[in-house]
């Protein structure tokens, strides 16, 4: 009994160690990858030369054009969907105006949850995020039919999408109560 231990405690500590070497080599790839996703979905939800990061209260990305004049900013934000978080990504124009949602990350149910980043044949970005452009904070509106104004909600994912333009709604609201008198 105490041999069969032994070779199992020796199999383990080789396994754990095999684990731990996999993840050094692994972990700067991950992190490059993660930082390229965030730099293309920037750029996707509101037009910059470049992106300047803004810790505090509320983390933001602020959207600098070449000479430096600000033209929004990009805020992560988080929700509990369904199968878990959500991380969202929403630009907002100096005025107030959403220019782009995008899902960073989200673990719903594929074929359900899931569509909130469905693209359809034909087209570059998920229907459901596309109804957020152009909208002000304040006029986001679920609904479960296509009502004029309001964002649509996608059939068998209310939960899902419920979740991504609440984070959107509140954290936006919350960001430009701080950043602009509007």
């Amino acid at each position: 009994m105490f041999r069969l231990s032994m070779v199992l405690m020796i199999v383990a500590l080789v396994c754990g160690l095999t684990l731990a070497l996999i993840n050094l080599q692994t972990a700067p790839v991950i992190a490059q990858q993660k930082q390229a996703l965030l730099e293309r979905s920037l750029r996707a939800v509101l037009a910059a030369d470049h992106f300047e990061k803004y810790e505090g209260t509320i983390t933001y990305y602020e959207a600098l054009d070449k000479d430096g004049v600000v033209l929004g900013w990009c805020l992560p934000l988080a929700a509990r969907g369904y199968g878990g978080a959500i991380q969202v990504l929403a630009g907002v124009d100096v005025t107030g105006v959403i220019t782009g949602v995008t899902v960073l990350e989200h673990r719903e149910t594929p074929g359900l949850g899931a569509k909130i980043v469905a693209i359809a044949a034909g087209e570059t970005e998920p229907a459901f995020l596309k109804q957020f452009k152009g909208k002000k904070n304040d006029g986001l509106i679920l609904s479960k039919v296509n009502a004029a104004g309001s964002v649509q909600a996608i059939t068998g994912a209310t939960i899902s999408s419920k979740a991504v333009l609440n984070s959107v709604r509140e954290g936006v609201g919350i960001f430009l109560k701080d950043k602009l008198v509007l």
